[in-house]
C-alpha cells in the first residue's frame, strides 16, 4: 500500500511539473528582454506571449541571444558598433525591412561613383560606391543600410560606368 501510493504520488509530481512549463527569454541588442514560448527559430524568430495565441516575430538582427526554458542559449547578434568614418566597413547592406524592424531610422544616405575619364572597371566603380556608401551612414552613427534604389549602367568606352545608391540609414538608438 505503502509502496503504491509512493509510486503513485511521484508519478503526480512528474506529471504537474511536466505541465509547469518556464517561459523562454529574448535577450534583444538594445538591452530589453522578452519573457515568451518560442515557436520557431527561422529567418526571423516566431514567438508569443505567455497565455496568449497571437504569434509575434523579430529579425535575427534585433535580437543577441535567447536563453531556452530547457536552459540552453543561443546566440544571434552581436551590437556592431560604429563611432567614426573609420569604421565604414562594419556598415551592413539590405534589401529586407524586416532587418530594420526594431531600429531606429538615422537619415537618408547617398552615394555614386563613376569611371569617366579614368580607366577604373566597373567592379572598381561600385566598390568606390559601397564605400562612399557606407562612409555616409557612419556619419549618422548607423549600423545598418536598407537599400531604397540602386543605378549601375556598364556604358561605352567613352562615357564610363556609372553607379549609384539611395537607402535609410538606421541604428540601435
Amino acid at each position: 500500500m505503502k509502496k503504491n501510493l509512493l509510486l503513485f504520488l511521484l508519478s503526480l509530481s512528474s506529471f504537474l511539473s511536466a505541465q509547469i512549463s518556464k517561459e523562454d527569454v529574448i535577450l534583444k541588442i538594445n538591452g530589453d528582454s522578452l519573457r515568451v514560448n518560442i515557436i520557431s527559430v527561422d529567418e526571423k524568430i516566431s514567438f508569443n506571449y505567455p497565455n496568449e495565441k497571437i504569434i509575434s516575430s523579430l529579425s535575427k538582427n534585433c535580437i543577441s541571444k535567447i536563453i531556452f526554458s530547457s536552459g540552453r542559449t543561443e546566440n544571434f547578434s552581436e551590437k556592431i558598433i560604429v563611432n567614426g568614418v573609420q569604421d565604414w566597413e562594419k556598415v551592413l547592406i539590405t534589401t529586407n525591412p524586416e532587418d530594420v524592424k526594431c531600429l531606429v531610422r538615422k537619415g537618408e544616405v547617398r552615394a555614386s561613383a563613376n569611371n569617366t575619364w579614368n580607366f577604373d572597371n566597373a567592379m572598381t566603380v561600385e566598390k568606390k560606391s559601397m564605400e562612399k556608401f557606407k562612409k555616409e551612414a557612419t556619419k549618422l552613427k548607423a549600423h545598418i543600410i536598407l537599400i531604397e534604389d540602386q543605378f549601375k549602367k556598364g556604358t561605352t568606352y567613352w562615357e564610363g560606368d556609372v553607379s549609384s545608391k539611395y537607402g535609410i540609414a538606421y541604428g540601435y538608438e
